[in-house]
C-alpha cells in the first residue's frame, strides 16, 4: 500500500539531484518558491498519482461537463504533451513499488529515468500551460470545487540535466501571471489563453 506522496518522494530520491533541488515539491500557495537559476532551458509539468487507476480522476478536474472539456483539451493539446507527465506507482516484481510514467493526454509510455529530459523551452511551456488551464477551468463560477492548481509540479532542468527550479503549479502561475483568467478571448483568430506577463 502506498500513497500519492509516496510516489512523489520516490521520484525525488531516485531521479532528482537533491543538491540541485531549489524548492520543495509542494503546491502550497505560501511556499516561497521564486528561485530561478541562470540556465532554465527545459520545463516539465508532472502530475503524481498513486497508481494507474487514479489517472482517470484527472477528468473530474476539468470544467463542467468534465468529459467534454477534457476531450476538447486532448484534441487541442495531445500532440504537444510530451513534457506533461503522469507519474504513478505500480507493484514491482522485485520491490514493493516501481515508478511508471505516461504522457498526460496520449498516455504514451515514458521511462521515468527520462522524465526530466522531456522538457521544452519556457515559451513553449507557457503557451501549452495557458491553453491547458483554459480547458481545465473554463467559464466556471467561483467555488465550483474539484479543480485545483495545487497538485502539479513545475520543474526546470538545465542543459546539463541539473534541476534548477522546482515548485508547485499554483506558485508558478502566480509569478508568471498565467491566470487563470476565466474569461476567454473571443474573436475569429482567438486561442484559449491567459495573460502572459512576467519573465520568459
Amino acid at each position: 500500500m502506498w500513497w500519492e506522496k509516496t510516489v512523489e518522494y520516490m521520484f525525488v530520491i531516485t531521479y532528482m539531484n537533491r543538491d540541485a533541488l531549489m524548492a520543495p515539491l509542494d503546491g502550497n500557495y505560501e511556499a516561497g518558491a521564486d528561485l530561478m537559476a541562470r540556465h532554465n532551458d527545459r520545463w516539465v509539468l508532472i502530475e503524481f498519482k498513486r497508481n494507474a487507476q487514479a489517472i482517470d480522476d484527472e477528468i473530474q478536474k476539468f470544467a463542467e461537463p468534465s468529459l467534454d472539456s477534457f476531450e476538447r483539451a486532448k484534441a487541442a493539446l495531445a500532440y504537444k504533451d510530451s513534457h506533461h507527465l503522469l507519474i504513478f506507482g505500480e507493484r514491482g516484481d522485485s520491490q514493493p513499488m516501481e515508478l511508471k510514467a505516461l504522457s498526460y493526454f496520449r498516455h504514451q509510455s515514458v521511462d521515468p529515468k527520462e522524465a526530466l529530459g522531456s522538457g521544452v523551452a519556457q515559451e513553449q511551456f507557457n503557451s501549452y500551460l495557458s491553453a491547458f488551464l483554459y480547458f481545465k477551468f473554463g467559464e466556471v463560477e467561483e467555488g465550483s470545487g474539484g479543480r485545483s492548481l495545487d497538485y502539479s509540479t513545475v520543474v526546470a532542468v538545465n542543459s546539463d540535466g541539473e534541476i534548477t527550479h522546482c515548485e508547485g503549479l499554483a506558485n508558478y502561475c502566480e509569478h508568471m501571471n498565467l491566470g487563470p483568467d476565466l474569461t476567454p478571448v473571443l474573436g475569429p483568430t482567438s486561442n484559449p489563453g491567459f495573460g502572459m506577463g512576467g519573465p520568459s
